[in-house]
């Protein structure tokens, strides 16, 4: 068996993984383990994520977005938000599913650092529902995770992107690779920064995994995935190195964006 085949195999024996992954997740875990709504807390019925009441109250994106990174701006004659206008973009375009603020916050923060893992699928199923024609006609050979330092990952247990992104892969039926990019130093928290500030601190915090350097230019857009977006200096920093690497075009998606400054 030559390297091709065996490679075929090995990738199809991965999406086999990764399928019935995604089945036990979806159905025996919330069985063995009732779900809480992460906004309210409240007990919620089999195969829901958020109360019915909470859901309503979501500030998911409406048009107009900026025509970069999908952030809302006041009109479309705009065209760009205040941070794409002053730090242009080199990923070609974004979306987002909600309003990074009071209402979206204790979602995110239940997802992010208190195990609320099966957060992943109603995110993504929300963001199938409302942009699916969107990521189809953008039509990416592969799904990107932002990664996360390896010390976060140790105390965390998991990368909140990496499973937005596996869970995406699967509903969308494209190829997922969690290990392109990785972060290789623990930076600041990026609060304290202005967006400038945030870039340049970084630049030197991701790198191309050496493994896929030759498998990079054989994709002609690839779909990089975060889980709050607010200035994009991650999203940039990382679609810079994915450009170096030989993609042609990156698309972005993420789950939360902050509001325009203008």
């Amino acid at each position: 068996m030559g390297v091709p085949e065996r490679r075929r195999m090995f990738e199809q024996i991965f999406d086999r993984y990764v399928r019935i992954n995604y089945f036990l997740k979806n159905t025996l875990l919330p069985l063995l383990y009732p779900r809480h709504c992460p906004v309210c807390n409240v007990l919620l019925p089999y195969g829901t994520f958020i109360c019915k009441k909470c859901e309503k109250k979501l500030p998911f994106i409406t048009e107009p977005t900026c025509f970069s990174c999908g952030k809302p701006i006041s009109s479309a004659e705009q065209e760009y938000c205040y941070d794409c206008r002053i730090f242009p973009k080199s990923f070609h375009s974004g979306c987002s599913l909600l309003l990074y603020n009071g209402k979206t916050r204790p979602a995110m923060m239940s997802f992010k650092y208190e195990n609320n893992r099966f957060l992943s699928q109603f995110f993504v199923r929300e963001i199938i529902m409302r942009h699916r024609d969107l990521l189809q006609k953008w039509h990416p050979d592969a799904i990107i995770p932002i990664p996360i330092h390896k010390n976060k990952y140790k105390k965390r247990g998991y990368n909140q992107a990496e499973l937005l992104a596996k869970d995406l892969s699967v509903l969308l039926n494209l190829s997922y690779y969690p290990n392109i990019l990785i972060r290789s130093v623990d930076t600041l928290p990026q609060k304290q920064f202005d967006p400038q500030a945030r870039l340049n601190n970084l630049q030197k915090a991701f790198a191309l995994n050496p493994r896929y350097q030759k498998l990079l230019p054989s994709f002609s857009s690839v779909l990089l995935i975060d889980d709050i977006y607010t200035t994009g200096a991650t999203m940039e920093a990382c679609t810079r190195i994915l450009l170096d690497g030989g993609v042609n075009s990156v698309y972005i998606c993420s789950v939360c964006i902050g509001v325009s400054r203008d």
